[in-house]
Order: structure tokens, then C-alpha cells, then sequence
């Protein structure tokens, strides 16, 4: 009898405490449509209080947009929403039944981390879940939402995920975050040093960010959209021209010029702001488009930035996405420590993502596409299906002043005059026309008509 006042006291409490968490997941999920799953789970020292029922964690599956995913919620009102063997095995049944069912994965993590008295038991359940998590990519999307603290392993599985949210409270460190700040001068707040602003501005682990549970309803439900998800037919018209783009290219512009009803969703925005990826519809068909802008950085991609569009094509061809390319780039911007650092690996691993993607490839070259970025970014030698230039593109292996100083080493000798023979340059051996006689260039268009192009080149390209 004791134990089971004990049980049905522990029960009340657990329920009270989970209440926080399922409001917050109820917000992203559609009425009435979310089940749970083992919420009596409880670790072995259940009955002597040091273990609880549900484990820190709630498990269930649900409906978003009317599409149905499973999920697991760490709750920091339990046990700290601290990971066990016990906790573990509940995310390990829900991460098997979403490949089982072809159901996308939704994990909320906020965690103080491991329950280190379990000792190598949870470092196995820690396992476990990695090679689980990593097994489910290449079944189902893998959508991570980072609430409040992830720490320690909890860090790296969360990176592991296709598309990673972070609150712009929350905190994300394999190492303590307490120990961390104690090093730091003043010992600063813990967001100021690990949260998403400092996060996002030095890597491109986390993709957005989200400071309500209506921005991350809004923004969840339209990845969930882009990943596969009902897709109804798009009442922007396919035919659509932007004529603001004719006089004067912004990549702002051109992504709504693009997509449906001027919608997308930037991933990796602070970090690389060189190139810009995003995801979209156009013409109700998902997209991944990478935006080069020559705006940033002088007009270069760096070591960061080719990194960047690595994973981005990593994501897309995971997801079975078209991918779009938009050019204004005038190559590689390299500093030593880039070079030492393994700048031409960097190279290598993007230039092999590129020439291995399966899914269909369009590149329109809006600017300059110079040396690297035309080769990797928009050349049918890598593999690009489909590839379009502005009227106005400058396309060549090396840039203008590079190009005259080489071409007419003889006249400059001469005295003749820099800027004419730049301009004779732009002129005879940069003009996309030239690119377009010997058939590396597909059409040459007005900037304008870009989403009438891509969109008939898509449905071409996927036979619809």
C-alpha cells in the first residue's frame, strides 16, 4: 500500500511538471492530435524517489499541417530532462517507430546534460541514440528544436539533425556552460557566449532561429512543407516577371522574384553571409537555392562560405531537392590560415557533392562569375542541368583587370590606355555571348523573366 500511495503521489507530480512541456508542443502541433507514448516508462531506483515516471522526457506522435511525425521532448521540469538508459529508450522507440512509419522526427532538446551516477550504462544509451539518429537520416527528415540547455552529447545529436532551431534563449556546448564562463572574463551570461547569436555568427550548426512558439509553428510547419510534405497547387503565377531586378540585382529580390508568393526560409543567415541558402517552392515544387552575393565580402566566397554550401547541397540532395544556384561571385578569397588549414579539402568535398548530386541542378549567373565560381557554381562540366545568364554576366576564368593585363601585355607596355583595353576585354572575351556560341550557356535572359525560366525548367528537368 505504501508503494502505491507512493506512485499515485509521484504520478500527480510527474503531470504537473510535464504540463509546461506539452504546452509548449501543443503550440506546434494541430488540435487534438497529439498521442503519447510510455509515460509510465521509470528507471530502475523508481520506487526510492530518484527516478520519476516518463523519465525527464515525453515521447508521442502528432499531427503538423496535417501530416503526422513523431517526436521527443526533453523536460527540464523532471529530472532536469537529464539523460539515462531509462530516457534513452524512450527516444530510442520513437526514433524507430518514425523510420518504421516514414514519419519525419521533431526532437526538443533542453537538457542539463547526463545522469553521471548511471555511469557506462548511459554512456552505451548515449550510443545508442547517435547510431539511431544517424541511421534515421537516411530514412526521414530530422527537425531538432533547441529550447532551453543542450549540453554535453545532447550538442552533437542535435547537429546531427537535417534542420536544427534554436531558441534565442537557449545555450549549446559539449562542455559545461558554467565551466566555460568561469574561464571568461566577468563571468559573463551563459546565452552572450553560447547562445544563438554566438553560435550562428562563428558555424553553421544551427539553421534557424525562433523567439515565440508562433514563429517556430510558422517556420516548422513551412520546412515540413519544403520536406516533402502536401503541397497545394500555387496560385502564384509561374509566369510571374520582376522588372525591379532589370535595374538593379539585389539577392533579396531575386529569391522573391523566385519563390511562390515571395516566400522562403534563409538557413545559416549569419554565418557566410556570402552565400546565402535557402529553401523555397517554386511553383509548388521544394527547392534549395544558393545565392552567391557579390555584394559581401568583395565580391568573394570564403573558406567558410564553400563549407556552408557544402552541407546546404548535403541537405538538399538528402531531402531530394532541386537545387538552384544564383551566380555573382568573382572566386575564392584565401588567406593562409585558410590555405593551412585545408582550404583545397574544403574545395574538394563541395566540387564532390556538386558532381555526385542526384537531383536536378539550375544555375543562373546574375553578376560575375569568375574563375572557381563558374566552375563549381554553374558549369555543365560539373553537372549543372540547366544554365541561364543575365545580359549583362561577366563570365571568364579570370577577372577583368587580371584578364586585359594578360591579353594585352603588349599594348599596356606600350602605353596605351588601362581602362579602354579593360573595357575591350568586358567586351571580346567576357560576354556571356561568347560562353553561349560554344554551348556553355543554355539561354542568356533578362533578369526579369528568371522565375518563368526556372519554373518550365524544373518540371522539365523532373518530367512533370
Amino acid at each position: 500500500m505504501k508503494n502505491n500511495a507512493m506512485l499515485q503521489n509521484n504520478i500527480k507530480l510527474i503531470e504537473k511538471a510535464t504540463k509546461k512541456i506539452k504546452s509548449f508542443a501543443f503550440d506546434l502541433i494541430d488540435d487534438g492530435s497529439f498521442v503519447e507514448t510510455d509515460a509510465f516508462t521509470a528507471g530502475k531506483s523508481f520506487l526510492d524517489g530518484s527516478e520519476a515516471l516518463g523519465e525527464g522526457v515525453v515521447t508521442g506522435y502528432a499531427t503538423i499541417g496535417n501530416r503526422p511525425v513523431h517526436f521527443f521532448a526533453q523536460n527540464q521540469e523532471v529530472l532536469k530532462g537529464s539523460f539515462g538508459e531509462a530516457h534513452a529508450k524512450k527516444i530510442l522507440k520513437v526514433i524507430r517507430k518514425a523510420v518504421q512509419t516514414g514519419t519525419p522526427l521533431i526532437s526538443i532538446i533542453d537538457s542539463n546534460g547526463a545522469r553521471v551516477g548511471e555511469g557506462v550504462a548511459m554512456l552505451e544509451a548515449y550510443s545508442e541514440v547517435i547510431n539511431s539518429i544517424n541511421l534515421a537520416k537516411e530514412n526521414i527528415p530530422h527537425i531538432c528544436i533547441i529550447k532551453g540547455n543542450c549540453v554535453g552529447m545532447m550538442a552533437s545529436i542535435a547537429a546531427m539533425a537535417d534542420f536544427v532551431f534554436m531558441s534565442d534563449s537557449g545555450i549549446m556546448s559539449v562542455a559545461s556552460p558554467q565551466a566555460i564562463a568561469a574561464k571568461e572574463k566577468d563571468y559573463p551570461k551563459l546565452n552572450s557566449l553560447l547562445g544563438y547569436n554566438a553560435i550562428s555568427a562563428n558555424s553553421d550548426m544551427v539553421d534557424f532561429s525562433f523567439k515565440t512558439t508562433k514563429e517556430l509553428a510558422e517556420k516548422l510547419n513551412y520546412v515540413l512543407t519544403i520536406c516533402g510534405g502536401e503541397v497545394e497547387e500555387c496560385e502564384d503565377d509561374a509566369n510571374r516577371e520582376t522588372p525591379a531586378l532589370d535595374k538593379a540585382y539585389s539577392v533579396e529580390t531575386a529569391l522573391k522574384a523566385i519563390c511562390d508568393n515571395q516566400k522562403y526560409i534563409i538557413a545559416n543567415e549569419n554565418y557566410a553571409k556570402e552565400v546565402v541558402t535557402s529553401y523555397a517552392l517554386v511553383n509548388s515544387i521544394s527547392v534549395g537555392i544558393i545565392a552567391l552575393d557579390g555584394s559581401v565580402n568583395d565580391g568573394y566566397i570564403s573558406a567558410n562560405g564553400i563549407a556552408k554550401a557544402d552541407k546546404f547541397i548535403d541537405k538538399c540532395s538528402a531531402n531530394g531537392m532541386p537545387i538552384i544556384s544564383l551566380v555573382d561571385c568573382l572566386g575564392v578569397k584565401a588567406s593562409l590560415a585558410d590555405e593551412v588549414n585545408g582550404l583545397a579539402g574544403k574545395l574538394a568535398n563541395l566540387m564532390t557533392k556538386i558532381a555526385s548530386c542526384a537531383s536536378p541542378m539550375i544555375s543562373v549567373i546574375t553578376g560575375k562569375a569568375i574563375g572557381l565560381a563558374y566552375s563549381v557554381f554553374a558549369s555543365k562540366g560539373i553537372g549543372f542541368d540547366y544554365t541561364l545568364a543575365s545580359v549583362d554576366s561577366v563570365i571568364s576564368p579570370v577577372g577583368t583587370a587580371a584578364g586585359a593585363a594578360i591579353e594585352y601585355a603588349e599594348e599596356l607596355k606600350s602605353g596605351e590606355d588601362r581602362e579602354k583595353l579593360e573595357a575591350r576585354y568586358l567586351a571580346m572575351e567576357q560576354n556571356p555571348f561568347i560562353s553561349a556560341k560554344d554551348g556553355f550557356i543554355d539561354n542568356i535572359i533578362e533578369l526579369s523573366t528568371m522565375r518563368p525560366y526556372i519554373a518550365s525548367a524544373l518540371m522539365m528537368l523532373l518530367g512533370i
